[in-house]
């Protein structure tokens, strides 16, 4: 064979490689946008709804004022913060007393709640029924499942939402004689707490009552909580909706993700089965799955115990079940699992597979080691349909999560 017919040889044989490695890419990313789309994700305008810029502007001076806590020492802005993924960077929230944001929170003191602060981003998107680790507020047709009984205040969750925080004892309530006599069983014992904090927002917040009063037509001596809780929701819709990410931009606008970022994504919709509870527009099944993370703080039973749905169900199938987390800004949301017990993203995923890895029995208390047990036997289920992924492969399913990564709006 001739030099020249050598190099032609050559040359095409470089081109049909080239060619082969760029159909396989093609291929990969169309198998990859055709996942996602699959298991329900959509382009961002999509899910996030309309909003009334007059009410947004209303409800961010509620979200920021500390006036909206009977006590005055806390907002809900205190535990929702930017550079937090929208919520505190700690593992337990501290409410009231707490100074400062993060860790300057719990060196400063503070009343420690029992369960890691949620974000806020997607909260007010269209069909986010599900609301708090345990799903204690469920929309289900046209019914809300909630504290408030039959007698909730809305039909929309995001409002109902609004009114829990600032009657939580610890959470935004101290505990003063005027609370103490309200701790009854009755609806009629929060509604004077309501009472209560609307006319203290009136008398300090002057401006936005007004404003608030003028929105609905009414008289400012009119108003309830319920408006002060719809321009908190706004707000919320406005300042924590979903932004694009690089994600969205692969799936829906032809944008580029690294290799290591494609392979990531592959094994979340494939070998790693993270979509069966991660899918959707969040992310999230919006469903109740136990996933064996460590206890850490008192938890919402007490003693280190929590048992998560079950407190909202009183199902036994339920124990130790908490909502899946939507994935949005997951970067940026740490501390992960409901007690905030891990610290890494890296580590979060690998208790899913292979939560034994960072057991050390001898280190625990008889009664952290009956809990634990349980909880392992709980998850067993999803357990069994797991895969074991290696840290090359974890460290690429992080790479893949990290093109959720948004910068928040500016409100």
């Amino acid at each position: 064979m001739s030099f020249d017919i050598k190099a032609k040889y050559f040359l095409l044989s470089s081109v049909l490689f080239l060619q082969t490695i760029l159909w396989a890419a093609d291929g990969m990313d169309s198998i990859l946008r055709d996942a996602s789309i699959r298991n329900g994700f959509v382009a961002a305008d999509q899910i996030n709804p309309e909003v009334d810029d007059s009410l947004v502007q209303i409800g961010k001076t509620f979200f920021n004022s500390k006036n909206v806590s009977l006590n005055g020492d806390i907002s809900c802005q205190s535990c929702h913060i930017d550079k937090f993924g929208s919520a505190d960077g700690i593992p337990n929230g501290i409410g009231v007393g707490g100074i400062g944001e993060g860790l300057e929170r719990v060196q400063k003191g503070g009343a420690i709640l029992p369960r890691n602060t949620l974000p806020l981003w997607g909260r007010g998107s269209k069909n986010f029924n599900v609301l708090f680790w345990d799903g204690k507020i469920e929309k289900v047709q046209e019914y809300i499942l909630s504290q408030f009984g039959e007698d909730f205040p809305s039909m929309d969750p995001i409002v109902i939402a609004a009114h829990l925080p600032p009657v939580e004892i610890r959470e935004m309530l101290v505990e003063d004689k005027f609370i103490t006599n309200q701790k009854q069983e009755r609806l009629t014992s929060a509604e004077s707490v309501f009472q209560k904090i609307t006319s203290k927002v009136i008398e300090t917040e002057p401006q936005a009552s007004k404003a608030l009063a003028a929105y609905y037509s009414m008289n400012v001596n009119d108003l309830t909580y319920l408006q002060i809780s719809e321009a908190i929701a706004e707000f919320i819709r406005a300042k924590f909706a979903v932004q694009n990410t690089r994600f969205h931009s692969f799936v829906f606008e032809d944008g580029k993700l690294t290799d290591d970022e494609k392979k990531g994504a592959m094994l979340f919709y494939g070998k790693g089965k993270c979509s069966s509870c991660h899918s959707g527009p969040l992310m999230s099944d919006m469903n109740f799955h136990a996933v064996p993370f460590p206890q850490l703080g008192y938890g919402k039973n007490g003693f280190g115990i929590d048992y998560g749905r079950y407190n909202s169900t009183h199902n036994p199938n339920d124990l130790y079940k908490f909502r899946t987390p939507p994935l949005m800004d997951v970067e940026n949301t740490f501390p992960y699992s409901h007690s905030g017990a891990v610290d890494s993203l890296k580590e979060a995923i690998i208790y899913h597979f292979d939560p034994l890895r960072f057991l050390k029995p001898d280190e625990m208390s008889a009664l952290d080691r009956h809990e634990y047990f349980k909880r392992l036997g709980a998850s067993s289920s999803s357990m069994l349909a797991s895969a074991n992924l290696t840290d090359e492969e974890v460290e690429q399913v992080m790479e893949f999560l990290m093109t959720l990564s948004f910068i928040p709006a500016d409100i």
